[in-house]
């Protein structure tokens, strides 16, 4: 039996017929549908809003396969009956929170504060700041940066070329009009740990690069997806460790990289904190159950990652 606890209608042109699809397909008995809402996006063109209407219509259509949630951005006026409507509704709770403010933001801790009374779930979304590269123009030269800078290369040549500018000038008043600073998503992780600490009725659940990137000690910061060789526990598995209410959802490619970089690392993390993990995919097929499959992983552990531990969160 499996729980896809983070599916999307709208990315990667999935409609409602497609998500349904799925789970027939490939026999999941139930996908959490999350939302995505940004008032004022740092980086308009990184930004692709995912609407609450879809997720109402869906879960109207289908209220035993979609588990229903929203996330507001809670610099939003009226954010909160927005969400209580929700609630009312049927909806389990906050997710994917996917925003450019910092966890001790006045605006984050009027959100926290709501969901800590409610004992919501949360799921979020952590991402490293960076620049980012916005072209005026989509041919010739901006077109050959932005797919060098944007991620496509994990971080490699961005920092390359960034390095060649500003130590040679080279390019360096051309990038200085289409770089743009991109503050990340929900940093950082010692402010992720006061929120944990300081509203343990949420049930956190971390998704997106920044968390999978601690699942190991990171060794070049510059990189996207961290892909060296592991080392040692980083921030995210202690978390796991030792705070109760803090999960980990491993879907998207950030959760498949972070598995695939050592399979008997992988098979000791989700053994140890398979009550922690929630199976996802984020709209995303790498091969993400084969792999899991693939580790050699206890069957009562196994049940725990692919749908208990969703059960238990929201009924």
């Amino acid at each position: 039996m499996l729980i896809d606890s983070h599916l999307h209608i709208g990315l990667n042109n999935w409609t409602e017929e497609h998500l349904l699809k799925y789970l027939d397909d490939n026999q999941i008995e139930k996908g959490w549908i999350l939302t995505w809402e940004e008032q004022d996006p740092a980086v308009p063109d990184y930004y692709l809003p995912l609407d609450i209407s879809m997720v109402k219509t869906a879960f109207k259509n289908h209220p035993d396969r979609i588990v229903p949630f929203y996330a507001p951005d809670p610099g939003r006026k009226n954010w909160k009956e927005d969400l209580q409507s929700c609630l009312d509704a049927g909806f389990a709770g906050c997710a994917e929170l996917k925003v450019s403010y910092r966890w001790d933001d006045p605006k984050m801790e009027s959100l926290l504060e709501f969901l800590d009374s409610g004992k919501l779930p949360l799921i979020f979304h952590m991402e490293r700041a960076r620049n980012m590269f916005i072209p005026k123009e989509e041919k010739g030269l901006d077109w050959v940066m932005k797919r060098l800078i944007n991620e496509r290369y994990n971080g490699r040549t961005a920092r390359l070329i960034e390095k060649v500018a500003s130590n040679t000038g080279l390019l360096k008043e051309y990038l200085s009009r289409r770089l743009v600073e991109f503050p990340g998503y929900l940093l950082d992780m010692d402010d992720l740990k006061r929120a944990i600490v300081k509203f343990p009725g949420i049930t956190f659940i971390g998704h997106g690069p920044h968390i999978w990137n601690h699942l190991s000690v990171p060794k070049k910061d510059y990189l996207f997806h961290q892909n060296v060789k592991f080392n040692g526990k980083g921030r995210t598995w202690q978390l796991l460790e030792e705070h109760p209410n803090f999960y980990c959802d491993i879907s998207g490619f950030s959760g498949f990289n972070a598995l695939s970089r050592d399979p008997e690392i992988s098979k000791k993390f989700l053994s140890e904190c398979s009550d922690k993990i929630l199976y996802g995919t984020d709209n995303m097929d790498f091969g993400l159950y084969e792999l899991v499959e693939s580790l050699g992983i206890e069957k009562k552990k196994l049940a725990q990652i692919y749908y208990k531990n969703a059960r238990a969160i929201v009924g």
